[in-house]
């Protein structure tokens, strides 16, 4: 979340730089995609959701020859369908998206901060593919731990962000105070919101969520939320605000 200035850079290096920045999108893609496709594969155990239990009712009802009962999913012997609490519908989705979506900032910005030095380009590389791994695992395996760390690394660099800010960085990084742009005061509410959310979820009298649920069960906000949040890292890229 560092000031970019547009400097100009060998094609060497920017080949490079674009290269890490794909190679993040990639990663991102394909966490996302592992984290689908088990939703689409035959569930082994208990159902995790209401379509894993309709479609075990509907197995279970062919081969007894109880159709009656297919469209009750509690009818399935031993299951009854959960309830969903506050911290499955809607804080650990806004922490998993919020974190994707910083994670966007630090990858779009990255190539601009590789022409500026290769240290400062390699930190928001790691930035983005930490934030990147932090969502995977707290949606296929939530623990206090991963929360708390969740709420370590983001207010560690929302305090480097403040520094470079107000007094630079040390060792000719930045010699003095950057300025302030939509990039990094975006990213920087997204990290504002993982911090709260990983909080909350702590704090929550409710036990920590095991896995993100199914996005069909979010609240609706979450829907609203994601779809701001693509809106906001495709605006921040077409109108080509310097960081």
């Amino acid at each position: 979340m560092l000031g970019v200035t547009v400097l100009s850079a060998p094609s060497g290096a920017s080949v490079v730089a674009h290269g890490v920045h794909y190679a993040i999108v990639g990663v991102g893609i394909v966490g996302l995609v592992a984290l689908l496709v088990p939703r689409f594969l035959p569930s082994r155990g208990a159902p995790r959701d209401e379509h894993e239990a309709r479609v075990l009712a509907l197995r279970t009802a062919v081969a007894t020859d109880t159709l009656a009962t297919a469209n009750d999913p509690t009818q399935v012997a031993g299951f009854r369908e959960p309830v969903l609490t506050t911290a499955q519908r809607v804080l650990l989705p806004l922490a998993v998206v919020s974190s994707a979506a910083a994670a966007g900032v630090h990858a779009a910005v990255g190539p601009a901060h590789f022409r500026e030095g290769t240290l400062l380009g390699l930190f928001f590389a790691a930035c983005a593919l930490l934030q990147l791994v932090w969502a995977g695992a707290v949606s296929v395996g939530c623990t206090r731990t991963l929360l708390m760390l969740g709420v370590v690394g983001n207010v560690a660099v929302l305090t480097l962000w403040g520094v470079s800010r107000t007094i630079g960085l040390p060792f000719g990084l930045l010699p003095g105070p950057e300025a302030v742009g939509p990039w990094d005061v975006t990213c920087g509410v997204w990290e504002l919101i993982v911090v709260g959310s990983c909080i909350s979820l702590l704090q929550s009298r409710d036990p920590v969520p095991t896995r993100v649920a199914d996005w069909r069960h979010w609240h609706p906000a979450m829907h609203w939320y994601v779809g701001a949040s693509v809106l906001a890292l495709v605006a921040l890229s077409l109108s080509g605000a310097g960081a």
